[in-house]
């Protein structure tokens, strides 16, 4: 059931809107601050492509609240479904403000190749397929995992599922034609041969969270990155200035010391959407 609320905010802006369901799960406080990221604020109303809103709002923490923001109020119907049925049964992991930063990159680069360091269930890699379905592109998705619930030093994940099946049934669930996967982790051989084997239009890296193999990760994705193409770093905003909201989550020590080290340092900086960090190839 949603809950519907009218409120006038301080920008003089007023509009019925619904906040998910999801709302009613979380803490009084985080509830509060939910609400307050979702209104239709007159600030964060803008239609602008990803680079656009990377300039536009430098700080971490409004950039991040005009994706949360753009989730809510702009993003396609289809895309706002995708993330609510992903939210469902532990299907996936995530933010919201990320499903909006997946339209717009997608949307603005046009990638063709793309590929997934760490699949999970499929939320991430599904989401790429259904955008560009819904705007009638051609694109090849692809996915490295062990699928298993292999876990590290910070993270452990459902047991008893079968992973491979699963992303499969979410693809058949919307439709869409089962993708690239490759089993195995992102140091194995045949993963590595097969991140070797092309030029990559768009690459997530959100596999393990120990500093040694997500370096590793970064630096062979980077050199077979496209010119001009987009890497992004997940969990990867710690020591920066991003101060999360209670719903949200600044990242590990791993991913971020990559980000800071490196990425920072050797890409084109095109803005964070909360810990996923989004860079260009320069």
């Amino acid at each position: 059931m949603l809950t519907k609320i009218k409120k006038i905010n301080k920008y003089g802006f007023h509009k019925k809107y619904q906040l998910i369901k999801i709302i009613k799960q979380l803490s009084l406080k985080n509830k509060l601050e939910y609400k307050c990221y979702s209104m239709l604020q007159a600030k964060y109303d803008l239609e602008l492509s990803f680079s656009s809103a990377g300039k536009t709002f430098q700080n971490r923490n409004n950039l991040y609240a005009y994706f949360h923001h753009y989730y809510h109020n702009r993003c396609p119907k289809i895309v706002r479904d995708h993330r609510e049925y992903f939210k469902q049964e532990q299907r996936g992991l995530g933010e919201d403000a990320f499903h909006a930063m997946w339209w717009l990159l997608l949307l603005e680069y046009k990638p063709v190749q793309l590929l997934e360091i760490g699949v999970y269930r499929g939320q991430v890699i599904s989401v790429w397929a259904l955008i560009n379905k819904y705007l009638h592109r051609h694109c090849e998705v692809h996915g490295i995992a062990p699928f298993s619930p292999l876990g590290d030093s910070v993270s452990s994940y459902l047991k008893d599922l079968d992973y491979m099946a699963d992303v499969l049934e979410n693809f058949d669930y919307w439709k869409q034609p089962p993708p690239l996967l490759v089993k195995a982790l992102s140091t194995d051989s045949e993963a590595v041969v097969h991140i070797q084997n092309q030029a990559w239009d768009m690459i997530y890296i959100d596999g393990s969270h120990e500093f040694e193999i997500v370096l590793k990760d970064y630096r062979l994705c980077l050199e077979n990155l496209r010119k001009g193409g987009i890497l992004v770093l997940d969990d990867a905003s710690l020591n920066t200035d991003y101060k999360p909201p209670s719903f949200s989550f600044a990242g590990h020590p791993g991913p971020s010391r990559v980000a800071r080290e490196y990425a920072d340092k050797e890409m084109e900086f095109l803005g964070a959407v909360g810990h996923n960090n989004v860079y260009r190839r320069i």
